[in-house]
């Protein structure tokens, strides 16, 4: 069941599911915290499972601005005000940008950090960002320039959406059409504000630097076969000597959705 909460005059959806210690997840782009919906019936058996919309996406209202910085302090407060003293953060794609960045300013509640096939903004190997990876980075670029991404999906959002799970998946019956439907109906008057998270990429990269020594707490970094693979555990050792990097076998960049068993099970052995 959707609950809301207000923040700073942000509104942010919600809801939670089971009982134990606290999990919290945080989606990425295209998507919303639907992309949780094959995981949440699992790990709330064990525990306390809180999924959630980031500011401006889904059925969360907008920010001022969409560094990770000022989105994990709005997160932060939205710890403070459910009250949750420890916790589980898990993130993917664009959510993976907001946790990494809480975990640099906001460590003392974290109990853990799982990090889902993502290039980390100033973390993640310039080596990535070239030629021979376009399929996999273009976005970082298109999505980065005023007003260009806007006017040229607009009305063909869905299409625009669809690509990218028709792309970056390996496994193509993952996200059905009434999922792409879901998300395309949660983004058709929202892309702009996804478009904001990369906007100000290099704006977190630089929030992302501050580490004078490495974080003493736990990270398991995930990437897919056919996607990510050990960039994500490379990245993350950044800032962490304890971090456990797994290759998802068999899958794309959708992990969550793609291989939700295989995720749920990597995840249980490292908590």
């Amino acid at each position: 069941m959707q609950k809301s909460i207000n923040i700073d005059e942000i509104n942010i959806s919600y809801s939670i599911e089971g009982q134990g210690e606290t999990i919290v997840l945080l989606h990425g782009w295209p998507q919303t915290s639907y992309m949780w919906r094959k995981i949440t019936p699992v790990l709330s058996k064990k525990f306390r499972i809180i999924t959630l919309d980031l500011p401006g996406l889904g059925n969360s209202s907008i920010a001022k601005s969409y560094d990770t910085k000022n989105i994990a302090t709005i997160l932060n407060e939205f710890i403070k005000k459910l009250k949750i003293k420890e916790f589980h953060l898990v993130g993917h794609d664009i959510g993976a940008w907001v946790a990494t960045t809480y975990c640099i300013y906001f460590k003392e509640n974290l109990k853990s950090l799982t990090i889902i096939d993502a290039g980390i903004p100033g973390l993640i190997s310039d080596e990535l960002f070239c030629l021979e990876n376009t399929n996999k980075i273009w976005q970082f670029f298109f999505h980065s320039v005023e007003e260009i991404p806007e006017f040229l999906v607009k009305d063909r959002e869905k299409e625009y959406i669809s690509w990218y799970f028709n792309k970056k998946s390996y496994i193509k019956n993952a996200i059905k059409e009434e999922d792409i439907q879901n998300y395309y109906l949660a983004y058709k008057d929202k892309m702009k504000n996804g478009f904001e998270y990369y906007r100000y990429f290099q704006e977190s990269a630089k929030q992302n630097r501050v580490l004078t020594s490495k974080l003493d707490i736990k990270i398991l970094a995930i990437g897919g076969e056919f996607a990510l693979k050990e960039q994500v555990g490379i990245a993350m050792q950044k800032i962490s000597n304890q971090v456990t990097t797994k290759v998802i076998e068999n899958c794309g960049h959708y992990i969550p959705e793609e291989q939700p068993e295989e995720l749920i099970k990597t995840i249980l052995d490292f908590l």
